[in-house]
């Protein structure tokens, strides 16, 4: 492994000694091709975060941040995160900032599912935080779950509304259950508003390959889709460019992404990240840290509706408007679940 420290220090010994008189101190460690960034204010809890993605992919991995950013503000911890992480680096690296003595580590992605299980009953004193895990675990595993076939429903919902052709298409990343159970929402949801559409789906089993997302789009699109989503990360923007150079629609996901191709993202179906990982580290700092599973959705503001914005110039129609937020509202109170439109999340079954 090799490292590298923006600060120009060597050794942990050293670097302890200038945090300790220093207010704030930055360091940088690169390994396969994830990145460390730290920073200290002081002798207080310290908080690590990681991230698949890097913290402007425009989605999972942004909002992670942006909530856990809002967490070390309000609580003053001591920070690390190391985003890019590929998947034969992650059990390294929690285990390498367990044994650096953080007080909190948190991992945003389902690929960490099993190694934090795995990691977690080894080191006892420290709390792990997952966000879209399989399970929790005692005594120190907390699973922070959002509800995706919410946001995968009001996804597809939209798709459904604003599709001439008739055809709408949703790529994900990796076949985890949580993504699954999302797809199976987008495609109860285009279906809910539009009976006739007919919904392709592809798992490109990566969330960070930009290449492979605009080729499934590109398959798509030759299909006939006129609107499609990409529940991934960065690959994302392969989604999105490919819709705005053939002049069709994307629909953002997790985040906001309007900003990423205007006219050509009209509307995002927000799933906040942001928000479960700023609860998961709350819950700690206010000493109600508990080793349990925790579905949050709608009902909480984690999952909601973006602003709607323009097709193309064209202010996206009221009449779809309206229906969304009248969709939305249905999803709030439970009423499109109870009636059986809705899927359940594979912790509601």
């Amino acid at each position: 492994m090799s490292t590298k420290r923006a600060s120009g220090f060597h050794g942990m010994k050293v670097l302890s000694a200038v945090l300790a008189i220093a207010l704030l101190s930055t360091s940088l460690i690169v390994a396969g091709g994830a990145q460390e960034v730290a920073q200290s204010e002081g002798d207080s809890m310290r908080v690590a975060l990681l991230l698949v993605g890097s913290i402007n992919d425009a989605g999972w991995s942004e909002s992670s941040y942006r909530g856990y950013e809002k967490a070390r503000l309000e609580y003053g911890f001591d920070s690390a995160y190391t985003e890019n992480l590929q998947l034969p680096d992650m059990e390294s690296a929690i285990r390498d900032y367990a044994e650096r003595g953080f007080d909190v580590i948190v991992m945003t992605s389902a690929d960490f599912s099993e190694m934090a299980v795995d990691v977690a009953p080894d080191y006892p004193e420290i709390k792990f935080i997952i966000v879209n895990g399989q399970q929790a675990q005692e005594p120190n595993l907390a699973n922070f779950r959002p509800n995706t076939p919410e946001c995968g429903f009001i996804a597809g919902a939209f798709s459904g509304l604003i599709s001439e052709s008739n055809v709408v298409g949703v790529i994900a990343g990796k076949k985890f259950p949580p993504v699954v159970d999302a797809t199976n929402g987008f495609i109860a949801g285009a279906q809910y508003v539009n009976p006739d559409v007919k919904v392709l789906q592809a798992y490109i089993d990566s969330w960070v390959d930009i290449a492979k997302g605009t080729e499934a789009s590109v398959a798509m699109i030759e299909q006939g889709a006129d609107v499609l989503c990409s529940n991934t990360g960065q690959a994302a923007f392969g989604t999105i460019d490919a819709a705005r150079e053939h002049g069709i629609y994307a629909v953002g996901y997790v985040d906001d992404q309007h900003a990423v191709a205007p006219g050509t993202v009209p509307f995002s179906s927000i799933q906040d990240i942001g928000d479960a990982v700023y609860m998961g580290i709350r819950t700690v700092m206010e000493n109600q840290f508990k080793p349990e599973v925790v579905l949050v959705g709608a009902a909480a503001g984690v999952i909601r509706l973006s602003d709607f914005y323009t097709m193309g110039d064209a202010p996206v129609p009221a009449d779809v408007v309206a229906r969304m937020e009248e969709i939305y509202a249905a999803v709030v109170d439970g009423s499109l679940k109870d009636q059986g439109i809705l899927p359940k999340s594979g912790f509601e079954k």
